[in-house]
């Protein structure tokens, strides 16, 4: 059974409620901030949990490593294809519009049969860009980290010239250079950002087995706080697309950031109601990744009946006109909306598959009799 760490999950809901203020930031002031640190918490919790093994041979690594994958590939892939397929009805509820910019790029209705088979390609390679889905390059990369770091953990493992741990961190380091050198030459969305971020995992990875660093010093939290504040002055760090002053920058950065919010999540975990309640977020992080734009549509559009607004604003991916009290609603819609979503998927299934089961036993007595 896998272990459980309630401050991480605690942690991990904090960085999601985060990820959807930043996301519904209009002005670009707190997606700032957070670009600073907050994807590397994710990453952390995730080399956190991330267990070493030994493999005998390729086969058992390939295996566990597609075992690993599987779920958070399935997600994806499921999402993608959804909003995909329901593009021209999106195009149809003004939730997308052909003269507004998603991610650098203009996206259409109308493919040919080739073009859409282009696009099912790509998505099938982890290379999909469906606007809703704009925070999947996260589960891409994760991927990415975790095809490689249990590679790495294998070849470290294998060799007997250099101590395996002492391999692994040169290893770890190059990499990180590797990422910073992709961003200037040859940038490769999703996958770029992986050599980056492997260090983070590894951090993960050895607080886990070290237990050296306790995130229990509370008084560092604010200290965190205000050193971000300043070095938000000195650079910007855009982890989907790899993008970051300096190694050093990126690893200061990331690593205050990293104690601010476990730190927090340690300390939250002492609230048994607020805990528990950031918790369940933290345990249903995806849905809301996944769902959590086409969420904002609903606020979106109650704000263009109260402001009397065109409705081709409600195309807009991040909401419009939103740095005032509308900026609650847009985060509270944003966490919220797919939760509901996820209870009621569960809830449908778990009934799907009981009916499934009593009719099978039905059928097991019919046969008996």
């Amino acid at each position: 059974m896998k272990e459980r760490f309630k401050f991480l999950d605690i942690t991990r809901g904090l960085a999601i409620i985060l990820m959807v203020c930043g996301h519904c930031d209009t002005s670009s002031n707190i997606d700032y901030f957070l670009g600073l640190f907050n994807m590397s918490v994710f990453i952390f919790i995730s080399g956190f949990l991330f267990k070493d093994r030994s493999f005998n041979n390729i086969k058992e690594l390939i295996q566990y490593q597609l075992n690993k994958v599987k779920k958070l590939y399935i997600f994806y892939l499921k999402y993608e294809i959804l909003f995909y397929i329901l593009r021209p009805l999106f195009f149809k509820l003004n939730f997308y519009n052909d003269s507004i910019m998603y991610g650098g790029k203009i996206i259409n209705m109308n493919f040919s049969f080739i073009q859409n088979i282009k696009e099912l390609v790509k998505i099938i390679f982890g290379m999909g860009r469906e606007p809703f889905c704009g925070a999947f390059w996260y589960i891409i990369t994760l991927i990415f980290l975790i095809f490689g770091y249990s590679t790495i953990q294998y070849i470290c493992g294998k060799q007997k010239i250099i101590k395996s741990n002492i391999l692994k961190k040169i290893i770890v380091v190059i990499s990180l250079f590797i990422g910073f050198v992709m961003q200037k030459y040859f940038n490769i969305p999703r996958f770029s950002p992986a050599f980056s971020l492997l260090i983070v995992f590894d951090f993960g990875n050895e607080c886990y087995k070290n237990n050296k660093i306790k995130f229990n010093k509370f008084y560092f939290i604010p200290v965190c706080f205000v050193l971000l504040c300043i070095l938000n002055n000195y650079g910007r760090i855009s982890l989907n697309a790899n993008l970051y002053k300096d190694p050093l920058f990126f690893i200061v950065c990331s690593f205050i950031g990293i104690y601010m919010m476990v730190s927090l999540g340690k300390l939250i975990e002492k609230s048994n109601l607020l805990g528990n309640i950031i918790q369940y977020i933290g345990q249903n992080t995806l849905i809301i990744m996944a769902l959590h734009f086409i969420s904002f549509k609903l606020v979106a559009f109650i704000q263009i009946l109260v402001t009397h607004k065109d409705i081709k604003n409600l195309a807009y991916l991040n909401g419009f006109d939103n740095m005032n009290y509308w900026f609650i609603g847009y985060v509270l819609s944003g966490v919220t909306l797919p939760l509901l979503v996820g209870v009621i998927n569960k809830n449908v299934f778990n009934f799907i598959t009981k009916k499934i089961q009593a009719c099978k036993i039905k059928n097991n007595i019919e046969r008996r009799v």
